[in-house]
């Protein structure tokens, strides 16, 4: 018969006991490893970004208050290149900024992604905001108003989880952003012919 004082917590747990333990310390261990994994997936550029279309009606600022008002159209697209994992986004918003400052933000619903998948998502920012510059911010929008072309940048402020075979990891927040060039449509107010919107690539960060 066993000395009861020779029995340590392990010993002394029951063989079922033992494997549910053994159990979740192996989901924790897979999990931890599934989450190492998707995040590689994301800075290794396995999920691109990217904004293929652009579409800029109305960019005016009044002289008098400060605002600035806008009418800009975006078209993103999604690829996950990867056949073995999924992606659920919970929370998915774009962002304008112009010199730095906020002009508008758009929610997207929230979706998955399957594998080998590429997901097409619009956004439309329309209104007027308040934007205060220096004197180096007033001569780059000058510059921009005169050539009909505007330096304005999209962060994509997301919240996923990424399914690998069926477990799914804790949340993720990738940082997501893209410098645009976006001319004035033809027959808006200093609007340049011959320059195009080329699509542009996002940078993805932690």
């Amino acid at each position: 018969m066993a000395d009861v004082s020779e029995c340590t917590p392990v010993r002394c747990l029951c063989w079922p006991c033992k494997c549910v333990l053994n159990f979740f310390v192996s989901l924790l261990f897979f999990t931890c490893y599934a989450s190492f994994f998707a995040w590689i997936m994301f800075i290794s550029n396995d999920v691109k970004f990217q904004v293929y279309d652009a579409e800029l009606t109305q960019f005016n600022l009044e002289n008098k208050n400060n605002n600035l008002h806008y009418n800009l159209t975006l078209n993103l697209s999604i690829r996950n290149s990867k056949s073995s994992i999924g992606i659920h986004y919970d929370r998915f918003e774009a962002i304008v900024y112009y010199m730095n400052q906020r002009l508008g933000a758009v929610p997207m619903p929230s979706f998955y992604q399957e594998k080998k998948n590429t997901t097409v998502l619009k956004a439309v920012f329309e209104g007027q905001n308040l934007v205060l510059f220096d004197d180096e911010g007033r001569t780059k929008f000058e510059d921009d108003r005169k050539t009909g072309v505007y330096r304005i940048d999209v962060k994509m402020s997301i919240g996923c989880r990424i399914m690998v075979l069926r477990l799914v990891t804790w949340p993720m927040k990738p940082s997501v952003r893209c410098h645009l060039k976006v001319p004035l449509a033809l027959g808006s107010s200093n609007s340049t012919e011959g320059f195009d919107f080329k699509s542009t690539k996002c940078r993805v960060g932690f």
